[in-house]
């Protein structure tokens, strides 16, 4: 039985057919077959590796904080909704980076397999072949942002306090680990405020008289607010008497003296990265009428804003690579991807370690670095080889 050269595996068309078709057919209209099929096989491997990159974020998060949850005897099902509520973040972060490996992954393919040869050959230029990748790009990037601001930040607020519950330790609401009271008559030290269930953990309180010396200090693992003051189950005092100190532990101690009200032990969130972008310029403004330094919230705005546009970055970046190589054509094409990413993500550091540091204001910064690549994604995209 003849088998057509046209056909590819399992009956279908190879891309060779399909372009020497076109290349019959250009009169007619655009290649539309065939940028069907090139969608559908970016799209496939962006979700694959999306998926995939998230999966190992998650991952390594995880195991930077498993020894913790592990000495908290963390329940399984607290850890899995952690890992969870993480997940939409660790996407979104995940989507540029796969898109770029998608476009360099499939091209390298067709280049390895002659494909993109015959492409060429039928009179589709690389430029125009590329064409649809904007389409997705462009919906990718409004994914990017609107999934980032209505889902990811207020997961990672969820988290950020079960992971503050399951550890025992301060979460982005920055509670205030020691402060000094009346005066200075008390100093009050801990290690979290769980402001949920009104409890203080690892609490040490110093009492001292009007000329600064020691009268008392208590030390407790925990303590709760009770009826206006603080009860201490567990306590050990040492207090002065007769120029001697002596200790006690005590069941449960309560002391009225003791009674600051737990509105001093937090203070609202500082975190910008928990921010909506609305919340974002709210907390800028507010920042600039009160005169506070707000350099860092402006920062983050800008940044989540213009990283949003890098699915359109990307294509020029990948498709650059497309034909250049004629050995180890995957090898060094994920390799020189793989580079140029590395590069974006570290200039797009540098710019923001900069704009905090007052060197350049927060829009030059961000939006400079995705100006600049965006002029060599063009430059390489309208020079690619075709």
């Amino acid at each position: 039985m003849m088998v057509s050269q046209d056909m590819a595996p399992h009956g279908r068309l190879s891309v060779k057919a399909w372009a020497r078709g076109w290349g019959r057919e250009q009169a007619r209209g655009a290649p539309m077959i065939l940028w069907k099929e090139f969608s559908k096989r970016i799209l496939l491997w962006t979700i694959g590796g999306t998926l995939f990159l998230s999966m190992l974020l998650s991952l390594v998060e995880l195991f930077s904080l498993l020894w913790k949850f592990l000495a908290r005897d963390a329940p399984l099902l607290h850890i899995m909704q952690w890992i969870g509520l993480g997940t939409p973040k660790h996407l979104v972060d995940s989507l540029p980076v796969a898109f770029l490996f998608a476009i360099v992954i499939t091209l390298s393919n067709w280049h390895v397999n002659n494909e993109l040869e015959a492409v060429f050959s039928a009179g589709i230029s690389l430029q125009r072949f590329l064409l649809p990748l904007f389409v997705l790009a462009l919906a990718f990037c409004a994914a990017e942002f609107y999934i980032n601001d209505a889902v990811s930040i207020p997961f990672l607020r969820i988290r950020n306090t079960l992971q503050s519950e399951i550890l025992k330790e301060p979460d982005s609401r920055a509670t205030v680990p020691g402060f000094i009271a009346e005066g200075g008559r008390f100093v009050y030290t801990y290690r979290y405020f769980d402001e949920k269930h009104m409890r203080l953990y690892d609490i040490v309180i110093v009492e001292r008289d009007r000329a600064g010396n020691v009268l008392r200090k208590l030390s407790a693992p925990n303590a709760r607010w009770e009826g206006g003051r603080w009860v201490f189950p567990n306590a050990t005092i040492y207090e002065e008497s007769n120029g001697a100190w002596r200790y006690a532990r005590i069941a449960e101690f309560s002391d009225p003296a003791f009674a600051e009200p737990p509105s001093g032990f937090s203070r609202p969130t500082t975190d910008v990265r928990l921010l909506s972008t609305k919340g974002l310029q709210d907390q800028i403004n507010f920042l600039k009428a009160a005169g506070l330094p707000w350099v860092d919230a402006a920062v983050e705005k800008e940044r989540r804003v213009s990283f949003s546009l890098t699915p359109l970055i990307v294509i020029g970046l990948a498709g650059v690579f497309a034909g250049r190589f004629r050995k180890s054509i995957f090898l060094l094409s994920m390799l020189f991807s793989l580079a140029s990413a590395t590069l974006y993500y570290v200039a797009q550091m540098i710019a923001s370690l900069a704009a905090k540091a007052g060197a350049v204001s927060p829009v030059l910064s961000m939006w400079g670095v995705v100006l600049g690549f965006s002029a060599v994604s063009i430059v390489a995209y309208l020079r690619a080889r075709t």
